[in-house]
């Protein structure tokens, strides 16, 4: 099992006045797409799912109604966090090269439609936000300057959640963006109101969060013998509680996850790509 960075999380209370519901799994199928997939990525509309190689290297699609897989990009770092669209029907991501010992990026944009792929910004040394190629509305937080940009509908705030908090991961607005999600490395994972005030601890250890539509957020709970991580299941929180549903078991040592209102698509470690049907009742 091989070595993976961690981040240990203080354990608080949780509490939040909001209306509970509950989240079950539907249905569970394991994803052929003839060979291995990590990094998985869901559409806003929960139709395509993105995935890579292990390294990122190569990007490719999987129409989730046909079963069919598209190749997007083969070049190296194709498939590190690209970015889809609102609409779901354009991917924006970067690819990498070197020129010397020099990193650059470039950005390009695929069009799920008609498979053509252009590029948007030649390679550079400077990392371009992705997000703000594709829509108007988004979360990204600044781990070494001490805040979160908060853009909704064009219109960015600097955002600081937590008095001291000053290295912020996994930012993510909530489908509705009335809701912040964000994982502060020293302190854990949190929901805040949009504009950062109201923070809440979430009182689980999980990696990778994202927003299950506007009432859970899905992630990994891992644990760790100091040195490799030996369990990650996926779990569901439901941010009017706190409450925390184990999703997989012991034998899922998952990798990566991705979700939207009533999906869940996950990698496990050794390449194999999974999607649940769930369904949220108030």
């Amino acid at each position: 099992m091989k070595i993976k960075s961690l981040f240990i999380l203080a354990v608080l209370g949780f509490g939040m006045s909001l209306s509970a519901s509950e989240l079950t799994v539907v249905s569970t199928e394991k994803l052929d797409v003839g060979g291995t997939a990590f990094h998985p990525v869901l559409s806003p509309d929960g139709n395509t799912l993105l995935f890579s190689s292990e390294e990122h290297k190569g990007l490719k699609s999987l129409n989730l109604v046909t079963k069919e897989v598209s190749v997007i990009d083969e070049n190296a770092g194709a498939g590190f966090t690209p970015v889809f669209s609102a609409d779901g029907k354009e991917v924006v991501y970067r690819t990498v090269s070197y020129q010397g010992k020099l990193l650059y990026r470039d950005v390009r944009k695929y069009n799920i439609e008609t498979s053509k792929v252009v590029q948007l910004a030649k390679p550079c040394r400077e990392v371009v936000n992705t997000q703000a190629i594709v829509g108007d509305t988004y979360a990204v937080g600044h781990a070494s300057r001490q805040f979160i940009d908060v853009t909704i509908k064009g219109k960015t705030n600097e955002v600081n959640p937590l008095p001291d908090g000053h290295l912020y991961v996994w930012s993510a607005l909530s489908p509705s963006n009335d809701k912040l999600l964000f994982f502060e490395m020293n302190s854990g994972l949190f929901v805040s109101n949009a504009d950062g005030s109201g923070a809440k601890k979430l009182d689980v250890r999980a990696d990778y969060p994202c927003w299950a539509g506007d009432d859970y957020i899905v992630a990994l709970s891992t644990k760790d013998d100091g040195y490799v991580i030996t369990s990650a299941k996926i779990v569901a929180i439901d941010i009017a509680t706190g409450k925390v549903i184990e999703l997989t078991g012991d034998d899922v040592l998952a990798e990566g996850v991705t979700a939207t209102k009533d999906k869940i698509a996950y990698t496990t470690e050794s390449g194999e790509m999974y999607i649940m049907n769930i369904k949220v009742a108030k």
